[in-house]
């Protein structure tokens, strides 16, 4: 076990793990500059999660190609904590809450589900309205850039990109290019 999660695992032993059947998924970077990612359902390519031509501040922006259909997560002008995942007739919304912005909110047929972000590491878990726990998306150690998703197997598969990508959108943040150092460090 990789001592980055050891925490996390202690802190679960005590809880009941009744979660149910998990689809596992792996989502690898198929860039060098990590800004592609491939999800893959054991050897089988499901789809692209393009971050490309994100700025700083645009967090929540992304391309997603599933089998020639082409999905977009964009932020909501009007509102600054609305993310909206819009393509091929389907339309997803969900919210950051939370002082620091912690805490993803999505409805989904009738359900609320929370994406809760853990501030220390690129780990994300899912939880039901009830706040029982569904499933994970976090990478895999802390110098990796491979993410395992675990989520229920019931769960469209619609639902479990935009989960996947809010989770990538959120863990691989822009970071502004520094070209000239005389100028940044003044």
């Amino acid at each position: 076990m990789d001592l980055f999660y050891t925490a996390e695992w202690m802190a679960r032993q005590d809880q009941d793990h009744s979660l149910p059947m998990q689809k596992k998924l792996k989502l690898k970077p198929v860039e060098e500059d990590g800004t592609v990612f491939k999800m893959f359902d054991g050897d089988t390519g499901k789809a692209l999660i393009d971050l490309h031509d994100r700025n700083p501040g645009e967090v929540f922006k992304a391309r997603i190609r599933d089998n020639g259909n082409t999905f977009n997560i964009i932020d909501d002008s009007e509102d600054s904590s609305s993310i909206q995942l819009r393509g091929n007739g389907t339309v997803m919304e969900a919210n950051c809450r939370g002082w620091l912005g912690h805490r993803i909110c999505l409805k989904h047929e009738g359900k609320e589900y929370q994406l809760l972000r853990n501030p220390l590491t690129r780990s994300f878990t899912l939880l039901e309205e009830n706040r029982k726990e569904l499933g994970s998306i976090r990478a895999e150690s802390f110098f990796s850039d491979n993410y395992r998703v675990e989520l229920p197997e019931d769960f469209p598969f619609s639902l479990i990109l935009f989960l996947s990508c809010l989770a990538l959108c959120d863990s691989e943040r822009p970071m502004m290019p520094v070209y000239n150092s005389y100028w940044y460090y003044g």
